[in-house]
């Protein structure tokens, strides 16, 4: 099917659809070439009929939140980018629902004022709250499957709910992270009554933290490397060589902070064209204006070589590839 005849029929049924849209305006790193078509969906249903019509023409698609772990080639995308920006928010006695497509910030300091703990320790982390439970997000000894009860999907043919085991949550990665096709439209959670200014304390007191690495206005996706979580290293030889190289005080909450690691290697200030390693933070490589994913790719193996080389260990990156 033509080009023209695509966007004939999605211009029919969804009237923002936009053609050749920038993923500089989508991505919180600002880098990358155009998607095909670009589309906002602000209900389940526009989120099925999106799906299913791409589906119909043959179209590649995908479903993004806020763009902060996303690092697009320079080429673009061929095909589909959905936005879910789907914001239900709904408190029923000690049960919360959440959509997808709401800020993950706004909706802790929302459960902060109520007086609902669970989620105020990752106050900062860029993204979605469907974006957090896809890469099973955390900070600071918390993570958001903590007060998870079960997260709502559309699995390509109807809404229903998993449970949070069948998620299968592990340290920065889930379910959905493998099994691509099914959509996180929201999820349920458990809260716990605290005192709201205690609740709001702690949130704004770590999003000062977190600045003193991010500078507000950074164009990067946060944390680029996965920290590295002692217990999964299988081979005994590998983590016994790691572990005699690092200074055992740095292991916080059973992990190494692959930052360390970083710095260790000497990654501070590193840089490839425009994507230059922070001086601050061996774990945060940002864009400094008309970089091209080519070079992010260049020094993220570049980095990933020096580790495996002084640590015997491979990192692995937090971001998705696109």
């Amino acid at each position: 099917m033509d080009q023209s005849t695509i966007e004939g029929l999605f211009k029919k049924k969804f009237k923002g659809l936009k053609i050749n849209y920038s993923f500089k305006k989508i991505t919180t790193m600002k880098i990358g070439g155009p998607a095909k078509y670009f589309l906002v969906v602000k209900k389940e249903t526009e989120l099925a009929e999106a799906i299913l019509l791409a589906r119909q023409l043959k179209l590649k698609w995908l479903v993004i939140g806020a763009g902060s772990n996303l690092v697009p080639q320079d080429r673009g995308f061929s095909g589909l980018i959905i936005k879910n920006q789907i914001e239900n928010f709904q408190v029923i006695g000690h049960q919360i629902f959440i959509g997808a497509g709401n800020n993950l910030l706004n909706s802790i300091l929302k459960l902060d004022q109520l007086g609902w703990a669970g989620l105020e320790k990752m106050a900062g982390i860029p993204g979605t709250i469907g974006g957090a439970i896809y890469g099973s997000a955390g900070a600071y000894g918390q993570e958001i499957k903590d007060c998870l009860l079960r997260v709502r999907i559309f699995d390509g043919q109807v809404f229903r709910w998993l449970s949070k085991r069948s998620c299968q949550f592990h340290y920065r990665t889930s379910l959905f992270k493998i099994r691509k096709n099914l959509i996180i439209v929201g999820a349920e959670f458990l809260g716990q009554e605290k005192p709201a200014q205690q609740l709001l304390k702690t949130s704004r007191d770590i999003i000062k933290l977190r600045e003193k690495k991010y500078q507000p206005g950074l164009l990067c996706p946060g944390s680029f490397f996965k920290n590295i979580v002692i217990r999964d290293i299988k081979l005994a030889q590998v983590k016994q060589k790691l572990l005699s190289k690092i200074d055992c005080q740095k292991i916080m909450f059973g992990k190494i902070p692959v930052g360390y690691l970083l710095e260790t290697v000497g990654a501070r200030g590193l840089r490839q064209g425009n994507i230059i390693v922070a001086q601050n933070h061996g774990n945060l490589l940002y864009h400094r204006g008309r970089g091209q994913t080519k070079d992010v790719l260049k020094l993220a193996n570049l980095l990933k070589v020096r580790v495996k080389k002084h640590f015997g260990i491979v990192i692995e990156e937090e971001v998705q590839y696109l």
